[in-house]
């Protein structure tokens, strides 16, 4: 009898130490109910990714599928939509970045007790978009910079921190995309009805 109980008291103990585990986050898309089309004033886009990934502490956006340059790309894919008859639209990638940094524990029993922050996750696109309209000579450059940072804690599974990255890309993909609306709208003759 004792030993049986001693043994559903270990397993009870088991069990409540086992942590469910959370399902995996989905991955990051652009879809058109996200973000709507542009017609713009251009025969084509061209995209440019001058982005070296580096693959060393602190970055981790190689290890993202997809890649941050690639949700970019695609962004501009759905929304920079080329209508016109003439001229092109180059958007120049020059920074599609995540990075993981582990910030300092503070010190103290206090501390020791509570799930202090543990790491800061930053995403960061940056890109440039031309528009060069032969028609008419009309010319314009836009400067694109978005950025989103989070902190995750101590107690954060896996699946934790990669919904925290893609949260995280999400949002900065979102103010990218605000920002090239916003910039977009104050150019004559480059949106078209």
């Amino acid at each position: 009898m004792r030993i049986t109980a001693l043994l559903i008291l270990c397993l009870a103990l088991l069990l409540s130490a086992c942590k469910a585990t959370s399902t995996p986050p989905p991955k990051v898309t652009v879809s058109g109910e996200a973000f709507n089309s542009v017609p713009l004033n251009a025969r084509r886009l061209e995209i440019i990714e001058n982005w070296q990934m580096p693959i060393e502490a602190p970055y981790i956006g190689h290890l993202q599928h997809p890649l941050p340059s690639a949700l970019v790309a695609e962004w501009a894919s759905t929304v920079l939509t080329p209508a016109g008859g003439s001229g092109e639209l180059i958007l120049d990638i020059s920074r599609a970045s995540i990075t993981k940094v582990k910030l300092p524990k503070e010190a103290g029993l206090a501390n020791a007790l509570t799930d202090q922050q543990d790491s800061k996750i930053r995403v960061e696109f940056d890109a440039q978009l031309m528009w060069l309209q032969p028609v008419g000579g009309s010319q314009a450059m836009i400067k694109l910079s978005s950025s989103h940072s989070v902190t995750i804690p101590e107690s954060s599974s896996a699946n934790d921190v990669q919904r925290a990255v893609n949260d995280s890309l999400k949002i900065a993909l979102a103010g990218l995309d605000r920002q090239a609306r916003a910039e977009l709208a104050k150019l004559d003759g480059i949106i078209l009805p």
